[in-house]
């Protein structure tokens, strides 16, 4: 069973098996949404509310839905675009990164605001002039839309005849 819990008084989870990292316990006390005992000690504690585990599994969690972890990492790691006020400032700065590395097989950068252009119809050629000889790829900042300049289509293999995918444009 998977639910939310966020005590508002001190609480007793007791009755299971409750995973504290290399050890386990078999209660835990929740005061302030901060643990503050295990085991014996927190039964002893006193707790204005006890869940019974009846011999279930508890441990921490950070749930979301919908995270990108790794490309809000990736994203300090390329050209610095998340701020670009216009398309001729996203193609200054990956021009300028692309300069300073040309070791980078590919130029990758996140974050550009897919507003900037009505309809959100971003045009290779404009990363081209910027890069014409290695590929480049832009994350817009809402992580679904990409920017990329011909080569990366070119190696992605994707033409002109390239069908659409499903729920998708090209």
């Amino acid at each position: 069973m998977f639910r939310r819990i966020v005590p508002s008084v001190p609480t007793l989870f007791d009755n299971g098996t409750i995973w504290t990292g290399p050890e386990t316990s078999d209660a835990l006390l929740v005061a302030d949404g901060v643990v503050v005992a295990l085991g014996q000690q927190a039964r002893e504690a006193g707790a204005d509310e006890i869940v019974d585990l009846e011999g279930g599994f508890l441990m921490p969690s950070f749930g979301d839905g919908h995270a990108h972890p790794l490309y809000g990492g990736l994203e300090s790691a390329g050209p610095q675009i998340r701020g670009c006020a216009s398309v001729d400032e996203i193609v200054a700065e990956v021009a300028r990164f692309a300069a300073e590395h040309p070791e980078q097989e590919w130029i990758a950068g996140a974050s550009y605001d897919g507003s900037l252009v009505p309809g959100g119809l971003f045009d290779a050629r404009w990363l081209d002039a910027a890069v014409p000889d290695r590929p480049v790829v832009l994350r817009a900042w809402d992580y679904h839309t990409f920017w990329v300049n011909s080569v990366a289509l070119q190696r992605a293999g994707i033409t002109d005849d390239t069908p659409d995918p499903v729920l998708g444009e090209t």
